[in-house]
């Protein structure tokens, strides 16, 4: 699991976000340099990126606390130096949630040695949402935040003006790296919930937003477990708005079980307009027209 969010971190930053290296190396990128270790086991380094005036910049980037950290760091400035004939600036980018309790420094004689380690929690991410790169407003995510829905909001007003492709691009990239922040199921919520298409079905990213749902229908069996299902899904497409809809539905089974639209077979259709629909007035529309058919009998 943390090796996806290494390589989605590691594809956003290769696109150059320049007010996110900026914010956190204090330097820009001119060029982006490939290093590798003449070791038994051939290594890279995460990020390795020439600045303008000539400095090597190394970014690493850690999901869990590394006892080794500190050696490898030490091996990787002596291998870069033997390569480049500079030293490079280090900097590990912690993005875990457990507390940081990795080393940053050592001293043995004359030799005296440190690299900067940053903790994303305390980095304020306004200036990577107020950015106009894409990728520097999905990084925002890993930032400190004091309110989740705004900051979520926030990035996804920058990201809705991108085309469709782009869009859903960076919205997936998001979602990877909102698992970090424990975040996922906020921002699954606000995306479900924007004026845009996005075929549920056919985006792998999407499709777990219903699986409590309906896994839930599936395993309790028959009616009573499919409306648990059907609860489930609003609650988490559509919220307190969605699950008043609840209401119409326990109505309609009451009704008439046998004739309603909202047999078993029926409710595996109303599961799938809730996964298309875009408003809980779409829903509404359906089971008022469900329950004419049952109230007349």
């Amino acid at each position: 699991m943390h090796q996806q969010y290494d390589i989605t971190l590691k594809d956003i930053i290769k696109d150059v976000p320049q007010r996110f290296l900026r914010l956190l190396t204090g330097y820009e990128a001119d060029r982006f340099i490939d290093i590798q270790f003449p070791d038994v086991a051939v290594r890279y380094v995460d990020i390795a990126f020439e600045t303008a005036d000539g400095n090597i910049v190394q970014l690493e980037l850690q999901s869990t606390n590394d006892n080794t950290m500190l050696k490898r760091m030490f091996l990787y400035a002596g291998f870069i130096y033997n390569q480049y004939n500079r030293l490079p600036i280090q900097v590990v980018l912690y993005i875990g949630n457990k507390p940081l309790n990795m080393e940053t420094s050592m001293e043995c004689g004359l030799i005296k040695y440190a690299y900067k380690l940053i903790d994303m929690r305390n980095v304020d991410g306004n200036q990577l949402i107020d950015s106009n790169d894409p990728n520097d407003n999905v990084l925002a995510i890993l930032c400190k935040i004091d309110d989740p829905y705004v900051t979520i909001k926030r990035i996804l007003d920058k990201l809705y003006p991108l085309s469709p492709m782009e869009r859903e691009d960076y919205i997936r990239k998001l979602l990877y790296l909102s698992g970090l922040k424990n975040l996922t199921y906020k921002i699954k919520q606000e995306v479900l919930n924007m004026p845009i298409t996005i075929d549920l079905d056919e985006y792998e990213v999407f499709k777990d937003v219903f699986i409590k749902g309906e896994l839930k229908g599936r395993q309790e069996g028959r009616l009573e477990g499919e409306m648990k299902g059907i609860e489930g899904m609003l609650e988490i497409k559509y919220g307190p708005e969605g699950l008043e809809l609840m209401d119409m539905v326990r109505a309609i089974d009451k009704v008439n079980k046998s004739n309603s639209l909202l047999t078993v077979a029926g409710l595996d259709e109303f599961i799938t307009l809730i996964k298309k629909s875009t408003s809980v007035a779409e829903l509404r529309l359906y089971l008022q027209g469900a329950a004419e058919p049952a109230i007349k009998v």
